[in-house]
């Protein structure tokens, strides 16, 4: 068996390059930049107002004497969003104006349309605080050519309504990696069957697995059961290939029994080897393999332990296949109870966190770490890692790996 550190810069070393591709934006939420992106226009793109009201020139404004107004000015058109005056506001006269519309050339101020009376063609101005006053000027936001966002960004809700803005209609992203899900176990049903024999189980690793590859951004492209036979493993395997998937994810099957197969049907259809069972618990028997750019994940058949590897192993993959160093989220918390690691592998303790406000995050261990019970990690909200021998007192720093 070889460490947790040993693994994972195996791994690191025997991740393929990325794949880049140009995307169109309705097809982009969720995928990462691959570049940094400039603006291709301003914004706003042209002077506007930022108020219903009238556009005139300050020069034409002269202030209230007493309770009267003494600026009146001629009525001479309108702009509407979208709808431009195309004219000029020569002196003493003033235009209509729109939130959002087009300030026409002459006029540098608004002033807002509860700030005025409107009369016989006229509107008097009666308030108007200063020049300029409700315009929002021609790239205030920003210009042409300002980088707008960073490469390793993702982008959601806000980040394509940006580029939306601005015209982007396409943009350079990661590829999201293809994978292949295959479950193996002959004892497996259906979640969704209604009645099963008792001699089996219903299959939670098929839908929390294609859940984890969607979180990280993953696209799963196939899931497939698979009896514990060796021609069956091997054929799915070479089918995984041959559809282009850049990573396979097996579940079940990499022990040592006589009824798991994905190691020799990974071997049978061309792949290295990188490694096999590390020191850790939960999740031994972990198999990792590479053929070309494709990655092979075999993980451990029970529940916890297929998603402790996942996290640890498959998430940080899938993370840098789109160009993204790091996928975890952590945090540092106290321990509220004393923790110890008596046995010689690294230990992955799922722990519960009690984060209250203005106040340093509380861990304490989930109940049922069992690799077979879901609970431990439903229940849980991350976990922190544990080397043989560790004892962490209590009132002790650590650092939590979220789910």
């Amino acid at each position: 068996m070889i460490s947790v550190q040993e693994a994972l810069t195996i791994l690191q070393n025997n991740l393929p390059e990325p794949k880049i591709k140009n995307i169109i934006l309705d097809e982009a939420f969720g995928c990462i930049l691959s570049e940094n992106i400039v603006a291709p226009e301003s914004s706003p793109r042209y002077t506007n107002s930022a108020m219903d009201g009238f556009a005139l020139r300050w020069a034409d404004y002269h202030k209230s004497e007493g309770d009267q107004p003494v600026t009146r000015l001629k009525i001479i058109g309108e702009s509407q969003a979208g709808i431009p005056f195309e004219a000029e506001v020569e002196p003493g006269t003033a235009i209509r104006i729109s939130t959002g519309a087009m300030l026409p050339s002459g006029a540098d101020s608004v002033v807002r349309v509860e700030d005025t009376e409107e009369k016989d063609g006229y509107v008097k101005v009666l308030e108007l605080k200063k020049q300029g006053q409700d315009v929002r000027r021609a790239g205030e936001e920003f210009c042409q050519g300002k980088q707008l966002f960073t490469k390793g960004d993702v982008l959601g809700a806000r980040e394509l309504a940006l580029l939306a803005a601005v015209g982007a209609h396409k943009v350079p992203v990661y590829s999201q990696p293809k994978v292949s899900l295959l479950v193996t176990g002959t004892e497996l049903a259906a979640y969704d069957e209604a009645t099963i024999s008792p001699h089996q189980i219903r299959d939670s690793n098929s839908i929390m697995l294609a859940s984890a590859v969607k979180e990280v951004g993953g696209l799963p492209e196939s899931i497939t059961h698979i009896e514990d036979s060796l021609a069956q493993t091997t054929e799915a395997v070479q089918t995984a290939v041959d559809s282009g998937a850049d990573v396979i994810i097996c579940s079940g099957g990499v022990s040592v029994g006589n009824h798991d197969h994905v190691k020799e049907a990974a071997l049978a259809v061309g792949f290295e080897e990188l490694f096999w069972k590390i020191r850790q618990k939960p999740g031994k028997p972990l198999f990792v393999s590479r053929l070309g750019d494709a990655l092979l994940f075999g993980l451990p058949g029970n529940p916890v332990s297929a998603y402790m590897c996942f996290v640890n192993y498959v998430r940080p993959t899938l993370a840098a296949l789109q160009g993204t160093t790091s996928i975890h989220q952590k945090l540092t918390a106290t321990t509220a109870e004393r923790l110890v690691n008596t046995g010689k592998r690294t230990n992955f303790i799922r722990v519960t966190v009690e984060d209250n406000p203005n106040a340093i995050a509380i861990i304490k261990e989930a109940t049922n770490q069992g690799s077979h019970m879901l609970s431990s990690i439903v229940h849980a909200d991350g976990y922190i890692v544990m080397q043989p021998g560790d004892v962490i007192e209590t009132g002790s720093l650590v650092e939590v790996v979220l789910f």
